[in-house]
């Protein structure tokens, strides 16, 4: 029934499931928001469901923005944004935001606040409601940690000192968090703020700050993995939200589009010159087989002639 709702034949479903029993090595599942509750269950026991002898089943979460699973590690009780926004000049009076709402979110809905602050790099829709905005400084004025899709820790090393008066989002928070008489003891450091981390989110439990310094060796956070349980109920719940399907459903067989410059210019590179030189010498290659280098590669005179297919 479902194949036949989402306008897929059967015997792609039967060529799939044949392709993964086939499958060697370590098969990767990746997946986003778009999957309901009861369908990110069902994801989370396909290491069960598909495992084999000489397969290893991977999921790797594809969340909203790049390199934000340690942001999930550390606040996974967060409240839904969409939630609090319905609840501004309510309940909720005012709202301390790090960044800034998505173009798509209710950013009007700050209008209702009797007060709210921003630490941000820029001006932005969001700052545009603050009554205070606290300078943030860049990915390249901080040292710090990031995780990424793949739970792999990685250093963010400081490149150049803070711009004016601007400081690491942390830091804001630690002399605020002072002001109002909590002191954390972290002292401008970027180790004391993981050593924190380690001791309080148990997937961090034991890791070390001084050990990311070698990138060779990548760091993984030790994430809960969930324990295998039947799936009746989810299969139900994803029954009946399939019967309510339009039976006319056609399979999407779009190829998403697939940029080929390694540079892009943003808000924060399009201020680099070099940026500049690196998307003007970043023409579509012939092949993309090819060395990433061969892409950023200005002089021609350093190219090389792309691999054979």
């Amino acid at each position: 029934m479902a194949s036949r709702k989402l306008g897929i034949d059967a015997d792609e479903i039967a060529t799939l499931r044949k392709a993964i029993n086939e499958a060697q090595g370590d098969l990767i599942i990746m997946f986003g928001a778009e999957l309901s509750a009861a369908s990110q269950a069902v994801v989370a026991q396909l290491p069960y469901l598909l495992a084999g002898e000489g397969r290893r089943i991977l999921l790797h979460p594809l969340p909203l923005f790049n390199n934000s699973i340690g942001a999930h590690d550390i606040n996974p009780d967060a409240k839904d944004l969409n939630e609090l926004l319905e609840n501004t000049g309510g309940t909720i009076r005012g709202a301390y935001i790090a960044g800034s709402l998505l173009p798509s979110q209710r950013v009007d809905a700050l209008g209702r606040l009797d007060f709210l602050a921003v630490q941000e790099l820029f001006e932005t829709d969001t700052t545009a409601f603050a009554d205070v905005v606290l300078p943030a400084a860049s990915f390249a004025e901080v040292d710090g940690t990031y995780t990424n899709n793949d739970g792999f820790v990685q250093r963010v090393r400081k490149s150049i000192e803070p711009v004016h008066q601007s400081l690491a989002d942390w830091m804001i928070v630690s002399l605020l968090a002072k002001e109002l008489g909590r002191d954390f003891g972290f002292e401008r450091s970027a180790s004391a703020v993981f050593r924190e981390i380690a001791e309080k989110i148990p997937s961090y439990s034991g890791l070390r700050y001084p050990l990311l310094k070698d990138e060779s060796q990548p760091v993984q956070v030790k994430h809960t993995i969930a324990p295998e349980r039947a799936l009746a109920s989810e299969i139900e719940t994803i029954r009946l939200a399939t019967e309510g399907f339009s039976d006319d459903g056609e399979k999407t067989g779009d190829t998403p589009p697939v940029g080929h410059e390694l540079f892009r210019l943003g808000t924060l590179t399009g201020k680099v010159p070099q940026f500049h030189l690196l998307a003007a010498g970043n023409p579509k290659p012939e092949t993309f087989r090819i060395s990433p280098l061969y892409q950023i590669t200005i002089d021609e005179g350093l190219r090389r002639e792309p691999a054979g297919v």
